[in-house]
């Protein structure tokens, strides 16, 4: 059967606008173009990264054996109608009439997980708020309570940068808390070692002091705290496979990390970006 001119005019037509279709969908992908630099050999480039996707950015909990650190019957007296502060990172509770020791909360937490609760007094019906000491009292309560008996429930507090937080009752209540954990910031780092002097890449990074550069592929990281318990990894964010990175796993040194970055096929100290987290 013959084809009219008519419909293979339109055939050849609609192939042209799916080719076009096609070519716009490739390049807004992002793929190789025919006849183009970009489809005979295509340049490394840095990964994206930033202070929210870096790798090992995301808050980690700690748990602990639940552990008393308030309790108003045993010291401080009853909440009424009032706000108070109390430490969550400290090396005893006894003046909270929570443990004469320490609950192993660490220092830099950003939260706590506690068993709140609260012991209704002269027949109070109200509710307990609690937050990260100096910022906005939230408006919703962490725990009610009435007058039929202790009331509980297991809630996350932030803290402040000195592991505090503020409860506070409009009512009249005995308050005890049992940590169960902790969330903190893990320590990470990207370096941008092609520099001089080695800079930060894209801004990513947390618990970071500095960065020593000793030589080609050899380098000094330095954190905020003690990271003789931690466990390194370091990945390349440059070249991928192209380079080998290892991390120096003695840390008699505390708070420094030693990196070292080698070309894989030849055995040469080589510069990069170097992602850097330590699991602590």
């Amino acid at each position: 059967m013959r084809t009219s001119p008519l419909l293979r005019r339109a055939a050849v037509a609609a192939a042209g606008a799916a080719l076009l279709v096609l070519g716009a969908a490739g390049a807004d992908a992002g793929g190789p173009q025919p006849g183009t630099a970009q489809s005979r050999s295509a340049a490394p480039r840095p990964a994206l990264v930033t202070p929210s996707t870096a790798a090992g950015s995301e808050l980690r909990f700690v748990a602990v054996a639940p552990c008393r650190i308030i309790d108003t019957r045993v010291a401080g007296g009853r909440l009424t109608a009032a706000a108070r502060t109390f430490d969550t990172t400290a090396t005893s509770y006894a003046a909270q009439g929570g443990k004469a020791e320490s609950c192993d909360v660490s220092a830099v937490a950003t939260a706590v997980q506690l068993n709140l609760g609260a012991i209704s007094q002269s027949g109070s019906t109200s509710d307990l708020k609690g937050w990260a000491t100096g910022t906005t009292e939230p408006t919703a309560s962490l725990v009610n309570y009435n007058p039929s008996g202790p009331v509980a429930n297991m809630v996350t507090v932030p803290v402040d940068t000195s592991g505090r937080l503020t409860l506070r009752t409009p009512g009249s209540a005995h308050v005890f808390a049992d940590v169960a954990g902790y969330w903190v910031m893990p320590l990470y780092v990207s370096v941008d070692a092609t520099t001089a002097p080695p800079t930060v890449h894209a801004g990513a990074s947390s618990g970071f002091v500095g960065v020593v550069k000793d030589g080609t592929g050899s380098y000094r990281v330095t954190f905020d705290r003690n990271v003789s318990r931690c466990t390194p990894a370091a990945t390349d964010y440059l070249f991928g496979a192209v380079h080998e990175i290892s991390v120096d796993s003695d840390f008699s040194h505390d708070s420094t990390v030693y990196v070292s970055v080698k070309n894989s096929a030849t055995g040469a100290a080589e510069d990069t970006i170097f992602h850097l987290v330590l699991t602590c």
